[in-house]
């Protein structure tokens, strides 16, 4: 177990401390929520990793595929960038122009 000193609002603080029965129950609930926060916070990172490796996977097997290219279309998401901000980007991180 890692021990971590955070800051709460008194205020807040002293508005929920009367619903439990002492200090120690405050703290283990404390505990508890910030622990189940940050699971979730960590699942979205897990997601992101499976995601990846299966696109991966399937750009990878389009390797020996001739028409490979123009079936990434059907695996990568379409860009939020437009043809002309992609060229532009590229241009300037090549050239620096």
């Amino acid at each position: 177990m890692c021990t971590y000193h955070i800051r709460i609002d008194d205020a807040v603080l002293e508005e929920v401390k009367p619903h439990f029965t002492g200090d120690t129950a405050l703290t283990s609930w404390i505990e508890e929520v910030l622990h189940q926060a940050l699971i979730s916070y960590a699942a979205q990172f897990k997601a992101q990793s499976a995601y990846n490796e299966d696109v991966y996977l399937q750009v990878k097997a389009l390797e020996s595929d001739p028409d490979g290219l123009f079936k990434l279309g059907k695996i990568l998401k379409p860009s939020k960038y437009s043809i002309e901000e992609l060229r532009d980007g590229y241009i300037n991180e090549k050239y620096g122009i």
